[in-house]
């Protein structure tokens, strides 16, 4: 059963444990979200984009690996060993155009989906080899032809320098006449690598681009009724004004022209899209078209621009050279049949015109990838569905902001090696998860920032928040001892912790011993309730240990009311008896103001000793103390005592008063303390030479007069100038002190004396007598 105060006790004890750990969570939860909003925050910006983009993604790429080729998209490349065998130009613009009519023709009779030619034709050439190839292009009705993109610049008045705007210059109308779509493949200059395609050019009109334009001809070449069957369901207003079949479509319209209107139309209600979705899941198509269809819907809900989903170095994608489709008799049918060929040059024809493309598959030697495979790339990331989807702004946000208070959580939860495992951990599994949803999802989630940003940043502060609370701890625990022990002696216990440096620590010095005992210390100890009188000992300390410290001493020992301080050096140093001795002083005065604050009176004595002491731990098993060992301990402790019978406060022997000469001092003669053998000379120490008194002088030179005749054996005449002196000065606790002494020790005192020995008094043997 607890006592009412102890429960109290407890109550305030576990408030305070409950306010702590609140403000330690408070402060772990502000350091998690300020990291989480440095990281998020970041992800928003271009420099965070950049280096996502230009490190994160190509880290993903590396992992990853190559993808297989995809099945849907060929590319025959018009290359520098085509020009050599078919005894061509080596600039391919000057390749006749019958040659393309030739491989249309020679392609068609495969069944392809549509052939796809990255290559403007525009300007007129022989008009007999433009016929044949339009002729080609309108039999097949399954061509798209690149338009070019042209920006201009118009100097403009006022605060505007000037006035950029685009146009589409179409191929030659013959050309553009018989296309089933033109459009450009402008590429976002964003970084040294290709990282994105347009999907639309708002710049141009929102036109679309050229591998979204080959995309939805093949995806309405394949699904053509199915989605008019949709869109019967979702508009039927809508479907009744488009072409029956796709063959009406391509032979009456441009394709594309009617693709932007479908487009436009679901495009106003935003809700048609969802419908069109649950449509789709709901109509029971072939999984092939439903793919294709499902593809079309993503990328109608698409932002403009969309990121390359690469499938590894140039040459992945399933490549033909133009001479061995061209010249070859027979064709694999499978190689061709329902696919998409992209038509155009390859990256080591004519260099300086046709530069190639870096991408994260680059190598260190800069292997480039055509432009052609490029447009094959987004092309099969849209048939795919493949392209790389970004997370949303807010959800990298909040990805960023979660993953910060998971790894600080880690940190702050688990110690500090174990919490070093688990974030490495930690950040192996993100790295694991991100490579598997980018790979199997398409899904691209920040991976820079959080490993290479945001775990380093927490390591960092997990390792600094270690070291510094270690160093706190230091500090809190040398700042505890040293309640105990001396800083310096801390600091090396701290460093050689081991029992071996504890039994063998200590140093022989040359020094100073103060001990100190407080008069009716039993009398108060009988009568003060416990709690009382430890508050009041603790005040009286205080008042002692702040002199002991400010004239750099330590505190060796305290047991009961006695204290003991030390002043040692290696060295003979006479500073530390100055010290010793200022200190005592002080002492004195500071207990005699505490003595008259305070209802109880603790009367201090004070002895000093000066000599040699061996200063270290004493101890064995689990336990230590630091302390002073020698005579010089015993025997300050025995001049301490002598106070006690002389009447006196500050006692020191002569060899801590010795050649020093800022203090006023009275020789008491020459005592064999008791338990000793030889004799030692005391002297009180009275106050500083500035400070002393006049009425102390008479008495000091009247008591020196009597205290010769004493050593000089003169008993009767030594006991004669006692009390003379006592009676002009009747509380003088020496002089009483002599007078008691002589005159309970006529009978036993020698009659003859050493003439080289002074009289000295044996304490042991007066001690019982003095006090009968």
């Amino acid at each position: 059963m607890l006592l009412p105060g102890m429960a109290r006790f407890n109550g305030d004890y576990f408030d305070f444990w409950r306010m702590s750990i609140r403000i330690k969570a408070f402060k772990a939860c502000l350091s998690a979200l300020l990291i989480g909003l440095i990281g998020g925050v970041l992800c928003l910006t271009k420099a965070g984009l950049y280096l996502e983009e230009e490190l994160g993604l190509a880290w993903l790429f590396k992992m990853r690996g190559p993808m297989i080729s995809p099945k849907d998209v060929i590319i025959v490349n018009i290359d520098k060993s085509s020009a050599e065998i078919l005894h061509l130009p080596e600039d391919p613009e000057k390749w006749p155009r019958s040659y393309y009519a030739d491989l249309i023709e020679k392609l068609n009779r495969q069944n392809p989906a549509l052939i796809a030619f990255n290559i403007y034709f525009g300007e007129d050439r022989d008009s007999d080899n433009d016929a044949r190839l339009a002729k080609a292009m309108a039999a097949g009705k399954n061509i798209i032809l690149s338009n070019y993109l042209k920006q201009y610049t118009i100097p403009a008045a006022g605060s505007f320098s000037e006035f950029r705007y685009e146009r589409i210059i179409d191929p030659i109308f013959v050309l553009d006449h018989a296309a089933l779509g033109t459009a450009p493949f402008p590429l976002p200059k964003t970084s040294s690598t290709v990282k994105q395609f347009w999907a639309y050019k708002k710049s141009a009109g929102d036109i679309p681009t050229f591998p979204v334009t080959v995309f939805q001809c093949y995806v309405f070449k394949k699904a053509y009724l199915e989605i008019l069957q949709l869109l019967q369901q979702l508009d039927p207003i809508l479907e009744s004004t488009l072409p029956a079949t796709f063959e009406q479509l391509a032979s009456e319209y441009k394709a594309i022209e009617i693709i932007q209107k479908i487009q436009s139309a679901l495009a106003i209600e935003t809700k048609s899209l969802e419908q069109l979705d649950s449509l789709l899941a709901r109509a029971g198509y072939s999984s092939e078209k439903t793919r294709l269809m499902q593809a079309w819907l993503s990328l109608l809900k698409s932002p403009d621009s969309l990121y390359f989903n690469h499938y590894g170095k140039g040459g992945t994608i399933t490549t033909l050279p133009f001479h061995q489709v061209l010249v070859r008799d027979i064709l694999n049918p499978k190689t061709f049949k329902d696919k998409v060929i992209l038509v155009g040059y390859s990256e080591n024809i004519e260099p300086e015109k046709n530069q190639g493309l870096y991408t994260d598959f680059s190598n260190d030697n800069g292997e480039t990838i055509s432009s052609t495979e490029i447009a094959a790339t987004a092309v099969a990331n849209l048939v795919n569905n493949s392209w790389l989807r970004p997370l949303q702004l807010q959800d990298q946000f909040l990805l960023i902001l979660l993953w910060s208070f998971l790894l600080y959580g880690i940190c702050r939860l688990f110690v500090y090696k174990l919490a070093i495992s688990l974030i490495i951990a930690l950040s192996a599994a993100y790295v694991a998860v991100a490579c598997l949803r980018f790979t199997i999802a398409f899904v691209w989630i920040p991976l820079f920032i959080p490993i290479m940003l945001q775990a380093p940043f927490v390591l960092i502060v997990a390792t600094l928040s270690h070291f510094l609370k270690n160093k706190k701890d230091h500090q809190n625990m040398c700042k505890a001892f040293s309640f105990y022990l001396p800083d310096n002696v801390v600091n090396k216990i701290a460093l050689q912790p081991e029992k071996d440096a504890m039994n063998h620590y200590g140093e022989l010095m040359q020094g100073v011993c103060l001990a100190t005992d407080a008069g009716q210390y039993t009398t108060l100890s009988e009568t003060m309730d416990p709690l009382a009188l430890n508050n009041l000992m603790n005040q009286y300390y205080g008042v002692m240990f702040a002199q002991v410290k400010n004239y750099h001493g330590i505190i060796s020992d305290v047991i009961g009311d006695a204290m003991l301080a030390i002043w040692a050096t290696p060295l003979t140093e006479t500073q530390h008896r100055i010290n010793a001795c200022h200190a005592a002083l002080e002492i004195k005065r500071a207990i005699d103001g505490f003595n008259r604050s305070q209802s109880h009176q603790l009367p201090t004595r004070l002895g000093l000793h000066y000599g040699q002491m061996r200063l270290g731990n004493v101890g064995a098993m689990e336990h230590y103390e630091y302390r002073a060992v020698g005579d010089i301990v015993n025997t300050a402790t025995r001049i301490e005592g002598l106070n006690k019978l002389l009447g006196t406060h500050v006692l020191v022997s002569a060899s801590v008063i010795e050649g020093l000469t800022g203090f006023f001092t009275r020789e008491m003669g020459v005592f064999i303390l008791k338990g000793k053998t030889f004799p030692v000379i005391i002297f009180e120490l009275i106050a500083r030479i500035d400070q002393v008194e006049s009425h102390w002088l008479p008495l000091i030179t009247a008591f020196t007069k009597a205290l010769k005749l004493f050593q000089a054996y003169q008993w009767p005449k030594a006991l004669e100038a006692f009390l003379a002196i006592e009676k002009e000065y009747p509380d003088d606790g020496p002089t009483r002190f002599y007078i008691s002494y002589l005159n309970q020790g006529l009978t036993f005192l020698p009659e003859k004396h050493d003439e080289e020995q002074a009289a000295f008094i044996e304490i042991g043997n007066i001690t019982d007598m003095l006090h009968s």
